[in-house]
């Protein structure tokens, strides 16, 4: 489905049907890195791998009653992904998984016969990884001080914290695999806390709140057997959310 709508299955426009492989869907993008000599030694420095966006090309086809559907079904492929930021969901082959697109290039739509005609429509992710089930853990320092966390992706999942109902002026400490955040924006029960682990922001009441942080080794979720989140309030109690989803590349 693109933006909600089937690529195979019957609408009003038709039977739809997607046709050979989702190019780029299925392989893992080009890798960027930027490698620089060893001057004295062996070999070269080694670079942290990043990857490029994803380009993705979807073919089908749509056999309709006739020539007027045949063309409402051609708008429709113009339509689809328009202004970009649309769902891209994949099914039926192995877990569903998911990514946000935008358009690249022109769609095409070549008309075989009155009531049947091909379409190509290119896309791009920027971000080239793709995700699929939603998971979400919670816990209160009342009854427990971590949570188990775990995703069944095949790579990292980087999260997205959430601390409610605490005030101090102390702040809080997050650990993730070892790898621990020192909070020390002040906090109030009627401001939730929120931490996105892939971009480094955190959001008080929504607001961005800079400096707030003063020691940031951020961990992601690795893949399979359960981790442990876990936070250290100096006073009180707190409400801890950690959410993210299955990822994949």
């Amino acid at each position: 489905m693109l933006d909600g709508f089937p690529l195979t299955g019957v609408t009003r426009d038709g039977v739809w049907k997607r046709l050979g492989d989702i190019e780029g869907w299925w392989t893992r993008p080009a890798a960027k890195t930027q490698y620089v000599d060893r001057p004295r030694g062996d070999g070269q420095h080694p670079s942290p791998v990043r990857f490029g966006e994803r380009l993705i090309t979807i073919n089908g086809r749509v056999t309709s009653r006739n020539h007027d559907y045949l063309h409402q079904a051609q708008q429709q492929i113009n339509a689809l992904g328009l202004r970009g930021g649309a769902k891209l969901m994949v099914s039926g082959h192995g877990p569903a998984q998911w990514a946000l697109v935008d358009p690249r290039g022109e769609t095409s739509a070549d008309f075989a016969t009155d009531t049947y005609l091909s379409w190509q429509i290119p896309l791009v992710a920027s971000d080239p990884f793709k995700y699929g089930e939603p998971q979400a853990f919670s816990f209160h320092t009342a009854s427990a001080s971590s949570v188990p966390v775990f995703h069944r992706g095949t790579v990292p999942a980087w999260p997205v914290v959430t601390v409610t109902g605490y005030s101090a002026s102390q702040g809080y400490t997050l650990t993730l695999n070892g790898k621990s955040i020192v909070v020390t924006q002040a906090a109030w029960s009627s401001q939730p806390h929120v931490l996105d682990y892939r971009t480094g922001i955190l959001r008080v009441g929504g607001s961005v709140a800079r400096g707030g942080i003063s020691t940031a080794n951020y961990s992601p979720v690795k893949p399979g057997m359960p981790q442990s989140l876990s936070i250290s309030v100096p006073a009180g109690t707190a409400k801890v959310d950690i959410s993210f989803y299955d990822t994949f590349i």
